[in-house]
């Protein structure tokens, strides 16, 4: 795939607090947490979330998800927690809060709309390997 280059001042994701280190809220890092954690596993209004993501934020997605070296995959998640609930990334350790389980469910729904992302921009399914998804082989 072609990469697809914005400036920061360009995407949606900056001034929707995707960079921050607090919430907007007065929750803590834990509460954060556990907010992504409730997210990811409520398969329903994550998918809702991860729609929003990939349809209101045309520039930030084209810069990251044209992007094939980076983890597309968490890239969305952490989207779609910001746009849900105006969490920044840095709070995604909730995801490590998730059984072994529920970690596979959530990454097939983030598939899922990279997938609907790519096709929509001529471009073909991947599979989460494809998908910037790195295992301790290709890690070292």
């Amino acid at each position: 795939m072609k990469r697809i280059y914005h400036t920061w001042e360009k995407w949606e994701c900056y001034p929707a607090g995707f960079y921050e280190s607090q919430p907007k809220d007065d929750w803590t890092p834990k509460q954060c947490e556990t907010i992504y954690r409730d997210l990811l596993r409520d398969t329903p209004m994550f998918e809702a979330s991860l729609c929003s993501v990939i349809t209101q934020w045309k520039r930030s997605c084209e810069h990251y998800l044209s992007n094939e070296k980076m983890n597309r995959i968490a890239w969305l998640g952490q989207a779609a927690l910001c746009v849900a609930r105006g969490i920044p990334s840095c709070f995604r350790g909730g995801f490590n809060l998730l059984t072994d389980e529920e970690q596979v469910r959530a990454n097939a729904s983030a598939l899922k709309f990279l997938n609907r992302w790519l096709v929509k921009h001529d471009e073909p399914e991947v599979t989460l390997e494809g998908a910037g998804i790195k295992n301790k082989v290709d890690l070292y």
